[in-house]
């Protein structure tokens, strides 16, 4: 495996950096090894050259339970798909986007088996290497990360907690004053997955969340048009936009073509800004 040198350790991690040049944050996700190894890395280096702020990879995982169908199904195809161990192919994905853009953060998200099977420390390591800058672990409750955060940000690496519209102001208390790089706040309950409509009412602890801290704030779950973009930009430092994309994917892989994919994630990126 090719190993990148990434500047992660002891400099200023890449998510603060864009941040403070950018305050309407455009993140896109894919699932790594979907459908397959080649074309997984098409997407990939399509989405790090596209006018995206924050590129996120999911690692697969057999019971995805914040997932909706779109991405389950997407998970489940790149296990059978890939046939080495799927966080490092994950992490020679990354290197190999690191030698295109050393700058644009790339944030994973992984179930916490998968991290513990791996061991946490390496994987901390591993992904600070490679040039990875933060970790979204959705089955990590707020009151069991405290030992893996701090393995991660020895690494420069942070952990991205979790806010929902059921969570408790005690726990928002907790996370808000000891979050680092941003916090991912999702747009409604249940699993994610593109939806028509997002409701405001449950953007309120939004407000809770600001009790205590400035820092940024990115929704997901079902954010999948410009229409949701406009809604969410009262309220948050911008969107993480994940099943949209990979339904506009899906219909290129009958007849399937590089510059497609391309033009597809492209379009996708200026119409979701308004170009």
């Amino acid at each position: 495996m090719a190993i990148f040198l990434g500047d992660n350790i002891m400099s200023t991690n890449r998510i603060d950096k864009i941040f403070k040049i950018n305050k309407n944050i455009l993140t896109l996700y894919l699932t790594s090894g979907y459908p397959d190894k080649d074309k997984s890395k098409d997407i990939a280096n399509a989405l790090i050259n596209s006018n995206i702020d924050i590129l996120e990879i999911g690692i697969p995982f057999s019971d995805p339970i914040a997932d909706g169908p779109t991405i389950q199904n997407t998970s489940f195809k790149a296990i059978n798909a890939i046939n080495e161990p799927i966080i490092d192919f994950t992490f020679k994905i990354v290197s190999e986007l690191r030698k295109k853009d050393a700058n644009k953060p790339i944030v994973i998200m992984s179930y916490l088996n998968l991290i513990f099977q791996y061991g946490i420390e390496r994987f901390a390591q591993n992904a600070s290497t490679y040039g990875i800058d933060g970790i979204v672990i959705p089955d990590l409750p707020y009151d069991e990360s405290l030992n893996i955060k701090k393995s991660l940000e020895t690494h420069n690496i942070y952990l991205i907690n979790i806010v929902t519209p059921t969570s408790s102001p005690k726990t928002i208390n907790k996370i808000s004053q000891n979050a680092k790089g941003f916090i991912y706040y999702v747009s409604s309950t249940g699993v994610t997955g593109s939806r028509e409509t997002l409701s405001e009412e449950n953007f309120k602890n939004i407000n809770e969340i600001r009790k205590y801290t400035e820092i940024p704030i990115l929704i997901g779950f079902g954010i999948s048009s410009k229409k949701h973009l406009d809604i969410i930009k009262p309220w948050a430092n911008g969107a993480i936009v994940a099943s949209a994309l990979i339904n506009q994917i899906n219909d290129l892989l009958t007849d399937y073509n590089v510059k497609n994919v391309e033009n597809t994630i492209n379009n996708f990126v200026n119409e979701l800004r308004g170009k």
